[in-house]
């Protein structure tokens, strides 16, 4: 195993020590001691009798209800928050404060040309806006310092300066950055003619950067107050390396201040968020003018981010922010706070006023759960900055009441639901059971057409053309139970070890494979003293992400509520011997069949038959 591997299990081993299982689950689930085991309703169903297991010294939680899933602590936040396994550990990692090792990125700046070509234009854009640079970088400059954006800021962001005409494919050409990566990263289109020109002139230039710190885009900002001279603030466009649905801007600058609190603040665009950093507010970060998705989510997750407050607007405009923002985080085990500031103020004009930061940060502890924000903007939002006190009524509660209700259908579990719709409720003084109706009613009526039933049968049929593909989904379930048995049992007693190593190689399940030779790589770990650190818990360890690592505890527990290991073990070997035996056989006697039709005289074929009859025999007594 490489050195790489080897590091990464002990940090993984790391984080697990200091996360433990029952302080994760209990923040979702209400757990009951019963012995050395923790019991409580599983999060992934619905059900009223408790049949979700945590049990603190193996490290594991198992539902015996109607998921039958199980696995570590990594695993519940995989199933708990739907995202990948490395996205699940730099979570916990953030949490605890564990350095996770450097992994390779999987584009570097230096082998790829479009990367190359945004590296290039950032230190370009920068160029220009210094007083050695381009003449109309005086303007940015004098533009920058009416905002009051400091010369640190402007270094901290790389602000720079786009001129006008050709000046940039000027500068490419002489530094031999070829004009397709030029185009690719969307920094030059074509006119109708084919030529040539810069996508961004005469403006701002404010780098967007992913979270490894590389400049993927550009957001732009005109300098003069003046529609005629095109939109204030525009954006690259999509590309391969830019998707504004998967980026929160200035999180890599943000991630160490949030990981300290928890807390992340998220405001509707960078200007915003370059003043609350020169302020020192460094945990603020914006999704740059877009609804947020759960690509979003889960980089926020993985910031460590607990708490977060969106701020926006106090009038129509930025209450349909605050829902745009509410998109696609209500699925986040985080608290969602709305910070709606008073009318005709953003985030900058609060920090750049005579208490600054500290204004800032009062509107921030005055934020509104979503739940009362969203209650407050049914009643009209009477008692909000920018209100006029107006109740909805009739048709136009409705709908108001439909938007709400959109966003508690992002709730992934029924008890969260039903709590939000009790506090929406309250809130806006509506009956209960009348939201409770119209949540039922929503989907349908939010559906554009129905499912054909055409479409649903093409998709059983593909389900079924896929399983008859799937080699697994051929064999004969009683063997892949067996296997299971198999890994089941030295799984819970490792000393089966030397036994269980020819059947690993035979192995026709591919997860099931996978998780044996696991075992058999800590066996023959030479560093491994003892048998006893062989355990579900080291065995998910070394499978990391491979999904295999889902079945594990499954595995396990099956074997556990078998009569012991030992038993299990040489009844399901007993099986795949006989079931080796049996497909010998089928295959001798076939072949048989086919030599008894030879030619009496074909003497190497009367050889071969005897020697198959023979071998037949020892079968039978076998």
């Amino acid at each position: 195993m490489r050195s790489d591997d080897v590091e990464f299990r002990r940090v993984l081993e790391d984080i697990k020590l200091r996360a433990p299982i029952e302080e994760i689950v209990a923040e979702r689930v209400h757990l009951t001691q019963r012995g050395r085991v923790l019991w409580g309703c599983c999060p992934f169903h619905d059900e009223k009798t408790p049949s979700f297991k945590v049990d603190p010294e193996q490290g594991n939680w198992y539902c015996f209800g109607a998921c039958r899933k199980g696995g570590d602590v990594v695993t519940f936040l995989q199933v708990a928050d739907g995202v990948t396994f490395m996205d699940a550990v730099e979570i916990l990692a953030a949490r605890v404060g564990v350095a996770l090792p450097k992994r390779r990125p999987e584009r570097s700046v230096s082998d790829d040309g479009g990367l190359a070509a945004l590296a290039f234009a950032d230190a370009w854009f920068q160029r220009q806006l210094g007083s050695g640079g381009h003449a109309g970088g005086r303007e940015a400059r004098d533009y920058l310092q009416r905002r009051g954006v400091s010369e640190d800021a402007v270094r901290a962001f790389g602000i720079g300066f786009a001129p006008t005409g050709r000046a940039l494919l000027d500068a490419a050409a002489e530094a031999r950055i070829p004009l397709d990566d030029l185009e690719r990263a969307g920094l030059v289109r074509r006119g109708e003619d084919g030529s040539p020109y810069s996508f961004f002139r005469g403006r701002l230039m404010v780098p967007i950067r992913d979270l490894a710190g590389r400049t993927v885009a550009f957001g732009a900002r005109r300098l003069v107050d003046n529609d005629a001279a095109g939109p204030k603030y525009i954006n690259s466009a999509e590309s391969e390396y830019f998707h504004k649905g998967r980026l929160v801007f200035a999180l890599d600058r943000s991630i160490d201040a949030v990981r300290r609190s928890g807390h992340l603040v998220l405001v509707e665009g960078y200007t915003d968020v370059i003043a609350a950093h020169q302020a020192g507010v460094a945990n603020v970060c914006a999704v740059l003018g877009t609804a947020t998705t759960q690509e979003h989510a889960v980089l926020l997750r993985r910031a460590g981010a607990r708490r977060i407050s969106l701020v926006f607007d106090g009038d129509e405009a930025g209450r349909q922010a605050a829902y745009r923002g509410l998109e696609g985080l209500l699925g986040l085990e985080a608290d969602l706070e709305v910070v709606v500031l008073p009318a005709g103020q953003d985030p900058a004009d609060v920090l750049s006023g005579p208490d600054g930061a500290a204004a800032f940060r009062a509107q921030l502890d005055a934020g509104l759960a979503w739940t009362d924000f969203v209650a407050a903007g049914l009643l009209g939002a009477p008692g909000l900055p920018g209100s006029d006190g107006r109740r909805f009524a009739g048709r136009e509660l409705s709908r108001e009441t439909d938007r709400a209700l959109v966003l508690v259908m992002r709730l992934k579990r029924p008890v969260e639901r039903e709590a939000a719709l009790r506090a929406i409720a309250e809130g806006a003084g509506l009956p209960l059971n009348t939201l409770r109706d119209q949540l039922a009613s929503l989907p349908r009526r939010l559906a554009s057409k129905p499912a054909s039933r055409d479409g649903q049968g093409a998709e059983e049929v593909a389900r079924g053309r896929d399983a008859a593909q799937n080699p697994v989904a051929q064999l004969d379930p009683r063997l892949i139970r067996a296997y299971e048995g198999l890994v089941g049992a030295v799984l819970i007693d490792p000393s089966l070890c030397p036994r269980v190593r020819e059947w690993a190689q035979r192995c026709p399940v591919p997860e099931l494979a996978r998780i044996l030779d696991a075992v058999l790589f800590l066996w023959d770990d030479e560093d491994l003293d003892d048998v006893e650190a062989i355990d579900v818990h080291a065995v998910m360890n070394v499978l990391a992400a491979d999904p295999a690592r889902a079945f594990v505890v499954l595995l396990a527990e099956h074997a556990r509520n078998a009569e012991n290991p030992l038993r299990l073990f040489e009844g399901e070997l007993a099986f795949l011997n006989s079931h080796e035996r049996a497909g010998e056989r089928r295959r001798l006697q076939a072949r048989v069949r086919e030599l008894e039709q030879t030619p009496g005289d074909d003497s190497a074929a009367r050889v071969e038959l005897d020697g198959l009859i023979a071998r037949l025999v020892e079968l039978s007594r076998a």
